[in-house]
């Protein structure tokens, strides 16, 4: 449990690094800004995925709200997903604006993982789902490792703090979750007595 504390903690700091490092652009998200000297505005991909949420989903969660029971507890699990998903995005849309940073390949390595922290949607496997992400990572991080293991060595613990979130996260969900997230009280109860 208390490598799980830990890794909470490490995630809340690095989010809260990347919000402050957003906050500087002064861009709402989504704003793609200048890229390549081509002022860009809002990604198009940013346009397709609120116009799919605006329509398609919202018509969905108002058809589950009528229906209710079950189907509307399952909009709860939405609203919990939707600040991560949006802290995702920022985090994508960074990355993207900044692509002539000297560091693009940190934001990189974030960026292509950070949506394991979706794995709690993922089923009947999230903890596969959660390898994948961090071998995404792992392909920039060997970009900062072969730039900076003999010039920096702060890098190379950067490397090796951000892939041990993914491979602790791995842990815990093979502990505790391995067919997907369980919202049982008998499990909750298994738990404590352990």
């Amino acid at each position: 449990m208390a490598n799980m504390q830990g890794l909470v903690e490490r995630l809340e700091r690095a989010v809260s690094r990347l919000e402050s490092l957003s906050a500087e652009s002064h861009r709402p998200p989504g704003n793609c800004g200048e890229v390549n000297g081509v002022i860009a505005g809002v990604a198009p991909s940013v346009e397709a995925f609120d116009k799919l949420m605006d329509s398609m989903v919202a018509e969905f969660l108002k058809n589950s709200r009528i229906l209710a029971g079950d189907v509307e507890t399952h909009n709860d699990v939405a609203a919990l997903l939707k600040p991560i998903s949006e802290k995702i995005q920022e985090i994508q849309t960074f990355r993207e604006r900044n692509r002539g940073s000297n560091m693009f390949n940190h934001l990189s390595a974030v960026s292509e993982s950070i949506p394991a922290l979706g794995w709690i949607a993922v089923s009947p496997k999230p903890g596969p789902y959660v390898k994948e992400m961090n071998d995404a990572a792992t392909f920039y991080t060997n970009r900062v490792l072969k730039d900076y293991k003999h010039s920096d060595l702060r890098h190379v613990d950067w490397v090796k703090s951000y892939l041990n979130i993914w491979s602790e996260l791995q842990a815990y969900i093979k502990e505790h979750h391995t067919t997907g997230l369980t919202w049982s009280k008998t499990n909750e109860k298994r738990r404590r007595q352990r």
